[in-house]
């Protein structure tokens, strides 16, 4: 029962991301977000994949795959969500985003001693090397993302700045979102010990929780002040 209630609140939350992604487009905030609207595209398209493929080997595989180019945008995303502040906050940013990346070439360097641990003699060992491996780096790649937005905040809070309507938007939605990652992460680590039923319930809850932070997105984004027309001169006069 549980397993069909995921499936069809899987297609909501694969609408949700679409809705996201249309209106980050309607909104033209793909001029300044860049990254923020790949990050948009790429999760459409990696839901519609899902379901196509479903709970099979291929579905499997291409989730596992993926996670390697979901752990490359999820850091260039979290750069993105301060764009409207680049002038005030560059120097800080640098400094943050590049701990960052040091600190991913870290995790691949552990990841790689973590996942080596097994025999990779064999094809299901080198299977389960490459999915360990994957995890790794998509949980270290949410974390440093959201330790750059943690940092980033603390920063707007000492220097008295006040971010954008836009700009607050982004960074709770990707902060909770990074959570919601790296929550999944250790589920995927523990899902072995874990009967059916709770899976499928933590499955769903998670479901319904990008589904509500995606909603709040959608309704809170709006137009940058770049786009939005001004009015006439004369208007007054």
């Amino acid at each position: 029962m549980l397993s069909q209630v995921n499936h069809w609140v899987e297609f909501v939350a694969t609408g949700a991301d679409a809705l996201l992604l249309l209106r980050v487009l309607t909104l033209r905030l793909h001029k300044t977000y860049l990254f923020l609207t790949l990050l948009c595209v790429i999760a459409v398209f990696f839901d519609g994949v899902d379901l196509w493929l479903g709970d099979s080997a291929e579905g499997t595989r291409f989730f596992v795959y993926s996670r390697f180019l979901v752990a490359f945008v999820f850091p260039v995303a979290a750069w993105d969500v301060f764009e409207e502040l680049s002038a005030q906050l560059a120097n800080v940013r640098r400094a943050a985003i590049s701990r960052i990346a040091t600190s991913l070439v870290l995790v691949c360097v552990c990841g790689l001693i973590f996942s080596g641990l097994a025999d990779a003699s064999d094809e299901n060992s080198a299977w389960q090397f490459t999915t360990t491996f994957a995890i790794i780096l998509w949980a270290g790649s949410a974390s440093g993302s959201l330790t750059f937005l943690w940092v980033m905040r603390r920063t707007l809070r000492a220097q008295s700045v006040a971010p954008p309507n836009n700009t607050s938007v982004w960074l709770i939605f990707f902060a909770l979102t990074m959570a919601s990652e790296i929550f999944t992460c250790f589920f995927l680590f523990l899902g072995d010990i874990l009967s059916t039923n709770l899976r499928e319930m933590v499955q769903l809850a998670v479901l319904i929780y990008g589904i509500g932070i995606t909603a709040w997105c959608v309704l809170k984004l709006r137009p940058s002040p770049s786009d939005v027309p001004s009015a006439p001169v004369n208007a007054n006069s």
